[in-house]
C-alpha cells in the first residue's frame, strides 16, 4: 500500500464506505471475528472488549493488533472502541484508568474518533437505592475529565445511555439512563453514544413501572419518558447503537432481558424502531456517525442475524427516500 493509499484508508477516503453510515461490532481479541469480506458490505465497524481481563497480556495486544486490521480494513474515520463494560470502575480501579488513558492515546494514533464507555458504577439493585446518582455521575465525569486531560488527545469519548436494569434481572448501572441525565454534561471531547436497545428498553420498564408501584419502587430511578425523547439531546450524540430487545429484566418474575434481537423479535412494536431509524440515519448521513449494530450471533465468525439486520434498515430507509 503507497503513502497515499494509507493516509486515505486512514482518512476513510474510500468509495466503499461513501455514505454508508450502517456499520457491525466484533469482539476485538479475536481476529476471526472481524472477516474482510465485511468491508464491502458495511461502511463502519466497533471494535469491542467486555472485560477488566481483556485489559492485560497477551489480550490486550491483541486488542490493538485487530483493532489495527479494522482501521486497514475501514478507515480510522470509520472505526469506533467500545472500552470493557465489565468489573472496569474508572474512578475506583487505577490500572483500568491507566488503560483508557491509553487508548485514547492509541485511538488517536490510529485517527479513531470516538471511544465509548459505560458509567460502570454497577451495584446491585438493593443498593442502587441508597446511593446518590447525582453525586456518582458527578463523581464519574470528573474521574473522566482528568482521564481525558493525562491522555491528551482529541478522541472524543462517548458516554453511552444504559438500561435500568442489568439483563439478569439482578444489579443496575444507573447513573446514564435518561436523556436528563446527559444534558448538564459540558466536557471538552465528551460526548453521547445513544444506544437504542437501551433506552427503548428504559422507556419499555417505565411505561410498566407506571402501573406497578411495587416494582416502580424496586428501580434505582424512575422517570415517565417516551421512545424518541432522545431527539432532545441530538446535537450531543455523536455516534449510535442500534439494535432490539426482547422481555424486560424482571426480578419478582425472573424474567431474563434478551438484547441485540432484530425489530421483528422484540416486545415493543416494530414501528417504533422505523421511525427511530429514521431520525438517526438522517442524522447520521448528516453528519458521518456511525450506526452500529450490536446484533447476537449464534457464531460470530459466521454471522448471518447481523446481515438481516442490515437488510432490514436498508428497506426503512429506502422506503423514506433516504437511499
Amino acid at each position: 500500500m503507497g503513502e497515499k493509499d494509507g493516509e486515505q484508508r486512514k482518512n476513510g477516503d474510500t468509495a466503499m464506505t461513501a455514505n454508508n453510515v450502517f456499520g457491525f461490532s466484533f469482539y476485538a481479541i479475536y481476529d476471526n471475528q472481524l472477516q474482510s469480506r465485511y468491508k464491502d458490505i458495511f461502511g463502519k465497524v466497533e471494535a469491542t472488549i467486555f472485560n477488566r481481563e481483556d485489559l492485560m497480556g497477551a489480550a490486550w495486544d491483541s486488542v490493538w493488533t485487530n483493532t489495527r486490521h479494522a482501521v486497514e480494513l475501514f478507515g480510522g474515520r470509520n472505526t469506533s472502541f467500545h472500552f470493557p463494560v465489565n468489573n472496569s470502575n474508572i474512578v475506583t480501579d487505577p490500572f483500568v484508568r491507566s488503560r483508557l488513558i491509553e487508548t485514547l492515546k492509541r485511538s488517536e494514533e490510529l485517527g479513531i474518533p470516538h471511544v465509548v464507555i459505560h458509567a460502570n458504577q454497577l451495584y446491585l439493585l438493593e443498593e442502587c437505592k441508597h446511593q446518590n446518582l447525582k453525586e456518582l455521575r458527578s463523581r464519574f465525569l470528573d474521574c473522566l475529565q482528568e482521564v481525558i486531560y493525562q491522555a491528551g488527545s482529541n478522541v472524543v469519548v462517548c458516554l453511552e445511555n444504559l438500561p435500568p436494569i442489568g439483563n439478569l434481572y439482578d444489579d443496575a448501572d444507573p447513573v446514564f439512563l435518561f436523556t436528563e441525565d446527559f444534558q448538564e454534561i459540558d466536557i471538552q471531547n465528551v460526548g453521547i453514544t445513544w444506544d437504542i436497545c437501551h433506552y427503548f428498553n428504559t422507556v419499555y420498564t417505565m411505561h410498566y413501572a407506571s402501573n406497578d408501584p411495587v416494582f416502580r419502587d424496586m428501580l434505582p430511578s424512575y422517570q415517565p419518558c417516551d421512545y424518541m425523547d432522545f431527539t432532545r439531546i441530538i446535537n450531543k450524540i455523536k455516534h449510535w447503537h442500534f439494535s432490539a430487545f426482547d422481555q424486560m429484566a424482571n426480578p419478582f418474575t425472573e424474567t431474563i432481558c434478551r438484547e441485540g434481537v432484530l425489530p421483528v423479535e422484540s416486545c415493543v412494536e416494530e414501528s417504533m424502531y422505523q421511525k427511530a431509524l429514521r431520525l438517526i440515519y438522517e442524522d447520521a448521513v448528516k453528519s458521518n456517525k456511525a450506526i452500529i449494530f450490536e446484533i447476537a450471533e449464534k457464531d460470530y465468525t459466521h454471522r448471518y442475524y447481523v446481515l438481516q439486520m442490515l437488510e432490514w434498515a436498508q428497506k426503512v430507509v429506502k422506503e423514506h427516500s433516504f437511499l
